[in-house]
């Protein structure tokens, strides 16, 4: 699968219709993607109701530059909602709640230096965990690449957890399964599971229940 994403992203070129402008071509490769600060956790819910990114670390947000293709500039009066998320390790679990499990602060700006920037910092509609290899963005389709060789996605430094484990868009009877085989173990321990550990303290305690119980059937 991660092959097959480096195979449709490389050079793709990806039509937007602005408002109030020419169809343009966001080039992927030029186009960037970034955290605002290293080592951001968040923790995300299937009812899109858990952490906000803003609040994972100080004043947290994704930031994108949306750049045209042809001349190199940012385009402005892309739609929050184009855009999406995944984990640069395809072997982690991410299920995200269709059609808009993540949704920009704005539409990528007009203004002279800011032109083709938006950030996200709300929160993240869905479940499964993460805990390393960060994860990639995708803008209309087309996974934002790392420039200048432009053959892997640009991986953000960021960890996600979830009261849904399994990945499966439900927090249900099979994760509380998985959340009772990590309680009361610290990390270094076995049967030790990070995607248990709600609040990043390396146990997985009553607190961490807590949040999970929070967000049960979801």
């Amino acid at each position: 699968m991660f092959e097959k994403i480096l195979v449709v992203t490389v050079w793709l070129a990806v039509m937007v219709m602005t408002t109030g402008a020419a169809a343009q071509v966001i080039d992927l490769c030029f186009s960037e993607v970034s955290v605002s600060c290293p080592g951001v956790r968040l923790c995300i819910c299937p009812s899109n109701d858990f952490e906000y990114i803003r609040d994972a670390c100080d004043d947290g947000y994704i930031e994108i530059w949306v750049i045209d293709y042809h001349t190199g500039d940012g385009i402005p009066g892309v739609p929050p909602t184009d855009y999406w998320i995944g984990a640069c390790d395809p072997t982690q679990q991410l299920c995200l709640i269709a059609p808009q499990p993540v949704v920009a602060d704005s539409v990528t700006s007009g203004l002279p230096g800011f032109r083709g920037r938006t950030t996200i910092s709300g929160r993240i509609a869905g479940g499964g965990c993460v805990l390393t290899g960060g994860l990639y963005v995708v803008v209309q389709g087309g996974v934002i690449m790392e420039d200048p060789v432009c053959l892997y996605p640009t991986c953000l430094d960021i960890v996600i957890v979830s009261p849904d484990i399994n990945g499966d868009c439900r927090v249900s009877l099979a994760d509380f399964f998985l959340f009772s085989l990590s309680y009361n173990k610290a990390e270094g321990m076995q049967g030790y599971n990070g995607c248990c550990d709600y609040n990043d303290d390396g146990e997985c305690t009553l607190v961490d229940f807590a949040f999970f119980a929070e967000h049960y059937l979801h």
